[in-house]
């Protein structure tokens, strides 16, 4: 099998909260010799949308690479109203549906946290790593639909 292309799409709402995130996946992704692009949304409820964006149906003479996995890096952090719950929810099950609907290899590092602290601790390499996680899911993935000849 070739070295795995893998698309990182982060929503960078939280911009130290990213840099770990991304820092964790590239590491993590470099280990594996993967060749790596990312892009940039502005916050989580955008991250199904870009994936959706990048993995559809491309047209013929499409110029656009085509990625053998993706992984999603963002953070929401409680607060005062129930917005957390809805865009949480929002993008978690559009990430989900996405990437069943269309077969995409993908590791979720989408932190919902209930504080800043508990997220900072999970996105840092040296602590959580959510973002390393999440590149290791998408290799395992990429790995399981290579196997099962998908």
């Amino acid at each position: 099998m070739a070295a795995p292309h893998i698309l990182i799409i982060e929503a960078r709402f939280y911009d130290e909260n990213a840099d770990l995130l991304l820092a964790g996946t590239k590491a993590e992704l470099e280990k594996a010799k993967a060749k790596i692009d990312v892009i940039t949304v502005p916050g989580i409820l955008e991250l199904p949308s870009a994936l959706a964006y990048a993995f559809g149906k491309a047209r013929t003479g499409s110029r656009r690479p085509r990625y053998t996995g993706a992984v999603i890096l963002g953070c929401a952090v409680k607060g005062e109203t129930d917005h957390y719950e809805h865009v949480c929810r929002e993008a978690m099950s559009g990430i989900q549906r996405i990437a069943l609907d269309l077969k995409i290899p993908v590791g979720n590092g989408l932190l919902t946290c209930p504080t800043w602290e508990l997220a900072q601790n999970r996105a840092n390499p040296g602590e959580g790593d959510a973002g390393g996680r999440a590149a290791r899911a998408c290799l395992r993935l990429v790995e399981l639909k290579h196997r099962f000849g998908l």
